[in-house]
């Protein structure tokens, strides 16, 4: 298994069955459930990871490719269009398929059609194990493509299939015991060893439910989202982790008092760590998990917090995938300590680009609990933003049994002052600003450049 996947098993989750990842289509004018059979099936067929299963053998879990499915996939068939609140009926009916997959006996995807008086909904559940982020836009992709080939009568044509899921995990196994990733180790060493912070509570908890949860939201103007994907970034060269961890830093020094915190974060994972291995195109659960510790200290400038944040995201080695081969395929270390963050932030992009055609398009329903109410919540706060209808939304979960609202609601107000304030301060910078790692010498500390940024100047003047 990847370290992601081992992750997973490593947590033991109450209900491992039923922890999925999800995509629901919305078509006015339905679909034609023969030919969405005949797309499910071709893409079963075609990506390997979706014919996945998991058994315990031996105290192992190990994971078999089902190289056929025992039988033909089909559809679910649910007519709500008679229901007084079809709202309300999809999302119980939602529910009830969310739990349904069973990662022994598979196939690990169930896909569920609502028909209603507007079109009909199509709900594909895919557990998790097997699907991540990039994964949804391959399969979302091809879903139109077959879906497009089958009405005009034309032979099923796939793009060329990049190296498996089997080749990259075999792949990791042997950089596990390379040199450059060994050469990480003393990083990963150090992040972990730094003293923890740890977040105040309103209520000690002895443990976190996925039912417990709620979240809190809080949106910028289309005005202000335009300028955090577009012209802040000019003075700094930034990007929008960059601005969102910054501004994250400093919210949580106003709120505990403290100087830094240890954060979750997380990558596509499908770094370029072996020459002649391309996984764009596989689906498959890559996805990179690693901490980073933010540190804003108390009368910062808003300047020095945000090259600072730029300048220690730009350290992290090989985008962070990294941390997880070194914990759980490399293992020289198996009684070393890992930190475990507290808090977790996860940018997933502008959903506006995804899928939207003249067949299709994201539905607005329920997609149902992606995981038991029963599961295990990893985290204090877990925060996820995307850019939704032209602007950035950014949700807070958290466990009610630990923190009341108005105290999320606070916070979420505090980091929104935070990414305004440096929003406002980036607009009003009409000079680019360089950092070490705008150089190829990176490993330069900041005042030294700004030691040769100031004898520049002098000679010039």
């Amino acid at each position: 298994m990847t370290p992601i996947q081992r992750w997973f098993f490593e947590r033991k989750f109450s209900s491992q069955h039923h922890w999925n990842l999800s995509m629901m289509l919305h078509a006015p004018k339905g679909f034609d459930l023969a030919i969405t059979e005949q797309v499910l099936q071709k893409l079963l067929s075609h990506h390997d990871a979706l014919r996945m299963v998991y058994k315990k053998e031996h105290g192992d879990i190990l994971q078999y490719n089902q190289r056929e499915l025992t039988e033909p996939f089909s559809i679910i068939s649910c007519d709500v269009s008679k229901e007084q609140d079809v709202k309300k009926a999809i999302s119980i009916y939602a529910n009830e398929y969310q739990r349904q997959l069973n990662l022994e006996k598979g196939p690990l995807m169930k896909v569920i059609c609502f028909h209603t008086e507007n079109g009909d909904h199509l709900l594909m559940v895919t557990h998790h194990l097997v699907i991540d982020g990039v994964s949804c836009r391959i399969l979302l992709e091809d879903f139109m493509s077959l879906y497009q080939q089958a009405e005009q009568g034309q032979t099923f044509v796939l793009p060329s299939k990049t190296h498996s899921f089997k080749e990259w995990a075999e792949a990791i196994e042997r950089y596990a015991q390379s040199q450059p990733l060994k050469s990480q180790h003393e990083y990963w060493t150090e992040i972990d060893s730094m003293p923890f912070t740890t977040l105040p509570v309103d209520h000690e908890v002895k443990g976190r439910k996925v039912a417990q949860t709620k979240a809190v939201q809080m949106q910028l103007t289309e005005t202000e989202t335009e300028h955090l994907l577009t012209d802040i970034h000019l003075p700094y060269t930034t990007e929008i982790n960059d601005v969102l961890l910054c501004a994250l830093g400093l919210a949580v020094q106003e709120w505990t008092g403290q100087s830094h915190v240890h954060v979750q974060l997380e990558g596509h994972g499908r770094e370029d760590i072996l020459s002649g291995l391309d996984v764009s195109r596989t689906v498959g659960w890559f996805t990179s998990m690693y901490p980073v510790v933010l540190e804003a200290k108390q009368g910062q400038t808003i300047a020095d917090a945000i090259k600072g944040t730029k300048e220690m995201l730009r350290r992290v080695p090989n985008k962070g995938i990294g941390y997880g081969i070194l914990k759980y395929v490399t293992a020289t270390e198996p009684s070393a300590q890992h930190v475990h963050p507290e808090i977790s932030l996860n940018y997933l992009g502008q959903i506006d680009q995804e899928v939207t055609t003249e067949l299709f398009r994201p539905s607005a329903y329920d997609m149902g609990r992606q995981a038991s109410p029963d599961s295990e919540a990893v985290y204090k706060l877990n925060l996820s933003g995307l850019v939704q209808h032209n602007r950035f939304i950014l949700s807070c979960s958290y466990c009610a049994s630990e923190y009341e609202e108005q105290t999320i609601q606070q916070f979420m107000a505090l980091l929104k002052e935070k990414i305004q304030s440096i929003i406002t301060h980036c607009l009003a910078r009409h000079e680019r600003e360089f950092t070490p790692s705008d150089f190829t010498a990176a490993d330069l500390e900041m005042d030294e450049m700004d030691d040769i940024f100031d004898m520049l100047e002098e000679k010039l003047t």
